[in-house]
C-alpha cells in the first residue's frame, strides 16, 4: 500500500474512530481511496506499522483529501504521529462555495448520485470481525471522495 500512495497525485482518507466509555477514545479504521484502490486498514490490528505512511502523508506533491478533516487530523497525529502536508478538506470547501448543506451525504448526492448510509456512523467500531456492511459502509466514506475532489476544484 505505501508504494500505491507513494505513486499517486492524490489519494482519499477517512477514519472511524471510538469514544464510548473512554476519555480520548481512538481510532479503530483507516479508509483510504486512491484513483483505482480502496484500502481499509484495521489501525488496532496494525498500530505499530502505520507510521510507515508518514512518508505518503507528509509528500507535499501528493494531495490528500479529507471530509470534515479536523478530528481525522488530530487523531492521526495523536494515535499514530501521522502528519498530513497538502491536504484538500470537500467539507471546507462546500462552506467556501456556500452550498446548502455541508454534510457528504450530500456531496454523494449531488455529484455522484448516491445515497449515504449513515447506519453505522455511531457504530462500535472496535468490534471484530466486522461486518460486510460495516466495511462497505467505511469503504463508502472515501470511495467517490477523489471524484467530489475532482467537482470541487
Amino acid at each position: 500500500m505505501h508504494k500505491t500512495l507513494s505513486g499517486c497525485k492524490e489519494f482519499a482518507v477517512d477514519l472511524e474512530h471510538h469514544s464510548l466509555r473512554s476519555f480520548q477514545g481512538f481510532t479503530c479504521l483507516m479508509q483510504i481511496s486512491t484513483r483505482e484502490q480502496d484500502f481499509i486498514v484495521d489501525t488496532i490490528e496494525l498500530r505499530s506499522c502505520i507510521h510507515l505512511l508518514l512518508p505518503a502523508f507528509t509528500d507535499p506533491k501528493i494531495t490528500k483529501v479529507f471530509h470534515g478533516a479536523d478530528s481525522d487530523v488530530r487523531w492521526l497525529q495523536r494515535d499514530f504521529g501521522l502528519y498530513i502536508v497538502n491536504m484538500f478538506d470537500t467539507g471546507q470547501a462546500s462552506r467556501v462555495l456556500e452550498f446548502p448543506s455541508y454534510g457528504l451525504a450530500y456531496l454523494l448526492h449531488r455529484f455522484c448520485e448516491e445515497e449515504a448510509d449513515k447506519q453505522y456512523q455511531l457504530a462500535d467500531w472496535r468490534v471484530r470481525p466486522l461486518t460486510p456492511e460495516m466495511l462497505k459502509y467505511a469503504r463508502m466514506d472515501t470511495h467517490y471522495l477523489l471524484y467530489i475532489y475532482d467537482q470541487l476544484r
